[in-house]
């Protein structure tokens, strides 16, 4: 392994959480979302560089948002018109080597801990990526779009739920971009797992403080189970 670069996803306009400015601003404990993912990386204390992916018309306050936490190989830059030309957007800024490795973050997470991120990179050096997943704890059946009503259980217990971070090495995202199965706009991938299609994806298993911000309620629940995390001993 060489280098760990972070990307980080922050390019929200607020349009979903019906508020005037984008969730990645949104506070708990004080201090934006957006600030809680880059104070929590930086505490990793192994990261080369730190990008974040914004939304063009959100740069300068992104940029006044960070400006005290934004390193010398730190870089803001415009996002794309998906989260997958987004990630694109940030991966691309950064002249990587096939063995570096990418954190991608979702910053509408503000609660992943500090030993995930090492099971992460040991999961990437042997599957070429890897993703925090949680079990599911409900039953769960199978939907058929445009239907009302059941096609099929699930097994609960073959099924999880998809979490960032994520990580992915140098040497697979020149494969996964050679193979060009993210070509089309209508059918760019939602994840790193759906990236990565058929092959196979680490999984390092997280809990029930990794919520994802995504309406006004999850606010106040990010903000119920937020807690410090600090750097692991290796």
């Amino acid at each position: 392994m060489n280098n760990l670069y972070v990307v980080l996803l922050a390019g929200g306009t607020g349009t979903r959480m019906g508020m005037d400015i984008p969730k990645q601003f949104l506070k708990i404990r004080g201090e934006s979302l957006l600030r809680h993912s880059v104070k929590r990386f930086r505490k990793f204390g192994l990261i080369k560089s730190i990008t974040v992916v914004s939304h063009p018309d959100w740069i300068l306050e992104t940029e006044k948002e960070l400006d005290d936490l934004l390193e010398g190989n730190d870089r803001i830059v415009p996002g794309g018109e998906s989260r997958h030309l987004s990630t694109l957007c940030g991966i691309s800024s950064i002249p990587y080597d096939t063995k570096d490795i990418f954190f991608i973050h979702d910053v509408a997470r503000p609660n992943f801990k500090q030993n995930e991120l090492y099971q992460l990179v040991e999961q990437t050096k042997i599957f070429g990526a890897a993703s925090l997943v949680a079990k599911s704890t409900e039953s769960l059946v199978r939907v058929r779009i445009h239907t009302n009503y059941t096609d099929e259980p699930l097994k609960r217990d073959e099924v999880y739920s998809v979490k960032t971070p994520q990580s992915i090495a140098g040497f697979m995202i020149q494969e996964l971009l050679a193979e060009g199965l993210d070509s089309d706009i209508k059918k760019h991938p939602t994840d790193l797992c759906t990236w990565m299609d058929k092959k196979r994806v680490g999984i390092v298993e997280t809990d029930y403080h990794n919520v994802k911000v995504t309406s006004p309620g999850d606010v106040t629940l990010a903000e119920s189970l937020f807690w410090e995390d600090l750097p692991s001993v290796e």
